[in-house]
């Protein structure tokens, strides 16, 4: 009875032990998140439109994202709608990503990061629903000019 009792007390301080270890060798070899910090800029979105598909869209040829730097190719996005804010181009300009799936999506939410203290990256969170459809959606972000020569990293996370 008393060798069961010392096996057991050894057996458990043996696991406590080694319970000990592998929380801090897992805490020694985490890495530390990298550092993100949100760069506050308006955001607006809205779902592909004839006006946009007849006057907007060829813009994009090659390419998911685009500048809009002066009031002129503003004016096509402002005709097509009424949400879109005044912009003051000589402050900020314009981000537009064109986002285009075959499943119908959803829009969840956007922002600019700083990560990696070095790195911009524009991220847009969206749903897709299990509608088989064409779907395209137009993602827009008010940047202050200061970021206007930087390059910046568009991510689009599909939940």
């Amino acid at each position: 009875m008393i060798r069961m009792e010392v096996s057991q007390f050894f057996f458990n301080k043996w696991m406590l032990l080694v319970g000990i270890v592998l929380t801090f060798h897992s805490c020694v070899n985490r890495e530390d998140e990298p550092p993100k910090i949100e760069i506050p800029v308006d955001t607006y979105w809205m779902y592909s439109s004839n006006c946009l598909r007849e006057n907007f869209e060829k813009n994009f040829l090659n390419q998911q994202t685009l500048r809009i730097t002066d009031k002129k190719g503003f004016e096509v996005l402002v005709s097509c709608s009424v949400e879109l804010p005044e912009i003051d181009f000589n402050e900020f300009f314009l981000s537009v990503t064109r986002i285009e799936t075959m499943k119908y999506p959803n829009f969840r939410d956007q922002g600019l990061y700083l990560e990696n203290e070095t790195e911009l990256v524009y991220k847009i969170n969206i749903d897709l629903s299990d509608f088989n459809s064409i779907g395209i959606i137009y993602c827009f972000g008010v940047i202050p000019i200061d970021f206007s020569q930087d390059e910046i990293r568009v991510q689009v996370i599909e939940h």
